[in-house]
């Protein structure tokens, strides 16, 4: 087996060879341009729907390479992973209405409406279906497939509007119907909704073990599709019992305001006290942001603060968020999945530009060398040395075409407008046309460290993975220019609430139904204080956690080739920047560093080309005056982590972002610091700045006098510096201030517990103090940026 890695010899040989495989790519990215790759992506899902209605229809999927229907295991009821999500329901029909609605082709889109009609009218346009279905994807899938459908053909602004050929409604009376099989999963004593139900008799005969874990995705993200439900019907039944589960789980969050992976729904025994922003807890976040957006709802919005907040400071590192334990905080896992490549996106939408940058990055080297995102990957080789295969960095080897990826990159392009982006969704383009497609669809990877395909094309390549492509490309879609509150379901489905919708359901909203009253009632009568936030000691303490640093020697990934001095492309008015990640940010090749060791591609892959390094698009939208990558740090870095009572509060930043106020130290804090020694590449890329700090340290305590002796007679080696303060990245001139009082006064009073015992060697007993400069010190060696006042 050849594996491939990303040395710089690599690059100049990926470079000589990109010129000849480049030849016939256009990098342009003009109006004219976009709209042709536009028009690519919208062959792709007629062709991706046309292989289902003629070789899947009436079924739920096609198999794209064997060109027959893919439909549940009626043979084994315990085979999960294809009944969970196949129901015999037309899921790809549903599914992909919205994507036609997408493109605006209204004929196709009425078409596809009236076949529906057809297909249910001999089951009186019921779901009355002897098929057991997880109810998350059931919601999302069909439940927010028919409503998104639904609103586009009531919308008379919409292209695709059906007016008089759409009177009954029957597609929103199709989602309450699916909406009212899938309620009774919430009939728990906790209100907590198990994750499976029968569309035909509901929970009964469904094995135990099938009930009794449910993961916080699950039972928290049906709020959104069933409360946009009661916008649209009145009832407030949908939205009342799934809002309450909502709540509910948010309530068992940790001290660390973190949710873990999965419950029992019916005791709220925890059974996975890990957690992230990937598989089973993703649309947790994704909904309380742009369900705080869809309804106006500040609560929803302060859950998304609260919780992206604990995300920030104990998940977040530099290129992804990591897998933690709820109750420390600290890493417990040591790879990532491919659905929070979802993340990124979340932070275009809440502002957070720059790490949604950063996180978007990691994921775009996954696919330069796996041709795809996989399913899980491990950062961490754990074995210093070891020559590791791509089998042994993929805990989970599959690709099934998922949307994350692609959703994000979208996201980042609308808010950027970095032509970046675009060269990004041209590579997926190409790969779509040449690797996914098969003879009756788009088949994924079964194995990527064998090329293996899948004989499946999943509901959500044409309603989400496509459905994103083809909006990155186009820029006058309508969904661009709407001035409605729109969002997409975590299915991509966009849906939105006018004000005519919202002042009726205020106005005429009503909750009549007996059975579901009096459950809440009895779920919010019998609540007790019986949640466990978490088992961390809430005293006050403070903690070094050091960081796995790879001994690696330096290596700098050089700019190539030479670039016009046209800062524009223009066509028809359109005009683009050059690329700020190609022209400024210098860390774009740190990834390719620093992961070597499990960034390694499969043996078909090792000619392929690294998207940023094409050199035709490099060429024409790198800015060769500021194109460089900064040398990688070696310097030893470390956590600084505080825990004192009371809530957290995020410190306040000055207009450049350069300083760091922190009016209250309550709660979690996680300061990262770089040890600075001479010789040494600090974080930023320097080398001098160590010299320039240890010239005039001052190590002498001023706080307790702790220092004593030991103190005067140091001339200390190192000094510390924060590159990092909960989750913030801190400018190469940036500082913090603390209060002392929240800080040294806190921790003085807690030496009872002093992390750094008496016993200890000299360094390690002299804790917190602070020097006649006011900087901060750590066992008598200087924070230099960080202040105390």
């Amino acid at each position: 087996m050849v594996l491939r890695r990303l040395p710089i010899t690599v690059v100049y040989v990926v470079v000589s060879l990109g010129a000849f495989v480049s030849a016939n790519r256009s990098f342009s990215f003009t109006r004219s341009a976009l709209k042709s790759r536009k028009d690519e992506v919208q062959k792709l899902i007629e062709f991706g729907i046309d292989s289902y209605l003629n070789f899947g229809y009436p079924y739920d999927e096609v198999r794209p390479i064997s060109c027959v229907p893919n439909t549940r295991n009626y043979e084994d009821p315990d085979d999960l992973v294809k009944n969970d999500v196949l129901g015999n329901f037309t899921t790809t029909l549903i599914d992909s209405l919205s994507t036609v609605a997408v493109i605006g082709d209204r004929t196709r889109f009425h078409y596809m409406v009236n076949l529906l009609r057809e297909t249910y009218l001999p089951n009186n346009m019921t779901f009355e279906i002897d098929s057991t279905v997880q109810v998350f994807e059931t919601t999302i899938r069909i439940v927010g497939g028919l409503i998104s459908a639904h609103l586009y053909a009531t919308d008379s602004r919409k292209k695709v509007w059906l007016g008089d050929d759409y009177t009954d409604s029957f597609l929103l009376l199709m989602a309450k119907d699916m909406a009212d099989r899938l309620l009774p999963a919430y009939l728990t004593e906790t209100g907590l909704p198990v994750p499976r139900i029968n569309l035909k008799k509901g929970i009964h005969g469904i094995p135990w073990e099938q009930i009794t874990e449910n993961n916080i995705a699950g039972m928290a993200s049906p709020m959104l599709e069933f409360t946009l439900l009661s916008y649209l019907t009145g009832d407030d039944k949908y939205a009342q019992v799934t809002r309450y589960a909502f709540d509910k789980i948010w309530s068992m969050r940790s001290n660390l305001d973190l949710l873990p992976w999965s419950i029992n729904p019916i005791d709220k025994t925890c059974y996975v006290t890990t957690t992230g922003i990937g598989a089973s807890i993703d649309s947790f976040y994704e909904y309380a942001l742009k369900g705080s957006v869809l309804f106006d709802d500040p609560q929803l919005y302060q859950i998304w603060h609260q919780s992206s907040n604990a995300l920030r400071i104990n998940s977040r590192s530099d290129w992804f968020y990591t897998n933690v334990n709820t109750a420390t905080g600290y890493t417990n896992i040591e790879w990532i999945d491919s659905l929070s490549a979802f993340f990124p996106g979340l932070e275009v939408l809440s502002g957070d530009l720059d790490d949604a940058r950063d996180k978007h990055l990691m994921f775009m080297k996954l696919w330069n060398n796996y041709g795809g995102i996989p399913e899980r990957w491990t950062f961490q080789s754990g074995i210093s040395g070891l020559t590791m295969g791509p089998e042994m960095c993929l805990p989970l080897e599959w690709y099934p075409l998922r949307p994350e990826f692609i959703e994000s990159t979208y996201f980042l392009y609308r808010a950027t407008k970095d032509p970046f982006y675009l060269n990004i969704g041209y590579k997926i383009l190409h790969d779509f046309q040449t690797r996914f497609k098969q003879r009756c669809g788009f088949s994924g990877l079964q194995n990527i460290a064998t090329g293996e395909m899948q004989d499946r094309m999943e509901t959500f390549v044409i309603g989400e993975t496509l459905k994103y492509l083809y909006l990155l490309f186009d820029e006058d879609n309508e969904l661009h220019s709407t001035r409605d509150n729109a969002i997409f379901s975590t299915e991509a489905h966009p849906v939105w609430l006018t004000n005519e919708v919202k002042r009726n359901y205020r106005e005429k909203h009503y909750f009549n139904d007996s059975l579901y009253l009096t459950h809440l009632e009895k779920c919010k009568s019998g609540e007790r204080n019986d949640i466990t936030r978490g088992n961390r000691n809430t005293e006050n303490s403070l903690e070094l956690v050091f960081r796995k640093e790879d001994p690696t020697l330096l290596r700098v990934v050089p700019t190539i080739g030479n670039c016009p001095n046209t800062v524009t492309h223009r066509d028809r008015g359109m005009s683009l920047p050059h690329s700020k990640l190609l022209s400024s940010y210098n860390r774009l090749f740190e990834i390719d560093h620093r992961y070597n060791d499990t960034l390694i591609s499969p043996w078909y892959l090792q000619n392929e080309i690294a998207m940023e390094l094409d050199p035709q698009f490099y060429e024409m939208w790198h800015d060769p005056r500021s194109s460089v990558s900064k040398p990688y740090p070696t310097t030893q870095s470390f956590d600084l982590i505080f825990d004192y009572e009371g809530p957290y509060v995020s410190p306040q930043r000055s207009v450049d972002g350069s300083i760091y106020h922190f009016t209250s130290f309550q709660g979690r804090r996680k300061f990262r610091l770089e040890r600075l020694e001479v010789d040494k590449i600090d974080h930023y890329g320097g080398t001098r700045s160590a010299l320039r700090y240890l010239e005039t340290a001052d190590t002498v305590d001023l706080h307790s006098g702790r220092c004593g002796n030991y103190a005067a007679s140091l001339s200390p080696p190192f000094v510390y510096r924060v590159t990092v303060v909960d989750g913030f990245n801190v400018p190469p001139n940036g500082k913090a201030v603390l209060k002392r009082k929240d800080v040294l006064d806190r921790y003085s009073e807690n030496q009872n517990n002093d992390p750094f015992p008496q016993n200890s060697d000299p360094q390690r007993m002299l804790g917190l103090g602070y020097n006649k400069k006011g900087q901060l010190l750590l066992n008598c060696i200087p924070l230099v940026n960080v202040y105390i006042q």
